[in-house]
């Protein structure tokens, strides 16, 4: 059952405090109910595997962004190999200055990683590769609106919104079932996503 949250509109100067205040304790909540579900969760990479083929099923031959997880972020990587298995090229994001997009470097099962910004890793060959058709991106928290909850530093909302001006690509959020909230305080510049994907659920995103 998600999580009951007040949903919150705009950032004006007399509700920013406020808004930032919720967001800060909304994340520090969830990350904290994370690290409880991923203990919980034994089963969960292979089946949320299950549910990324399904839910990209027809996109063999499409670029997929995944991710590396850490701390008690759901791991895609068994997700990533099974999308290699059928034919789909995966790149990893690599994090720059802050204020800046996400760039990508192709990778596969195998490759060497290094520490990127932000405890972040990444592909160390400096390959760039094309933009992805499809973004698997973690996340603190979810709703059903296709709104996520990140660490705060807004590199996917930049980057969704300069892809999405370049081409269709679809973005789903990873999490497990328990980081649902009722609604994710957001802002003009959040972007929403085509939907979130857990272990046991795909859901599209409602208008």
């Amino acid at each position: 059952m998600a999580a009951p949250l007040l949903f919150i509109f705009g950032t004006s100067s007399m509700n920013t405090a406020a808004f930032s205040d919720d967001k800060a304790a909304l994340r520090s909540d969830m990350l904290r109910k994370r690290k409880d579900l991923r203990v919980s969760n034994i089963n969960a990479l292979d089946d949320l595997a299950k549910q990324v083929i399904k839910a990209l099923s027809g996109l063999q031959d499409a670029t997929v962004s995944g991710y590396v997880a850490i701390g008690d972020e759901l791991d895609v990587s068994a997700s990533l190999a099974a999308l290699q298995e059928i034919g789909a090229s995966i790149v990893l994001p690599v994090a720059g200055k802050s204020g800046e997009v996400l760039s990508f470097r192709p990778w596969c099962s195998g490759d060497e990683l290094e520490k990127g910004r932000l405890s972040t890793y990444h592909p160390s060959a400096k390959t760039e590769a094309p933009d992805p058709d499809v973004l698997l991106v973690p996340l603190v928290a979810f709703d059903t609106q296709g709104y996520r909850l990140g660490f705060g530093g807004g590199y996917y909302d930049r980057t969704l919104s300069a892809l999405r001006e370049k081409k269709n690509i679809a973005a789903y959020g990873i999490g497990y079932d328990g980081q649902e909230v009722e609604s994710i305080p957001r802002e003009v510049h959040d972007a929403q996503l085509d939907g979130i994907i857990t272990p046991t659920r795909i859901i599209l995103s409602k208008p």
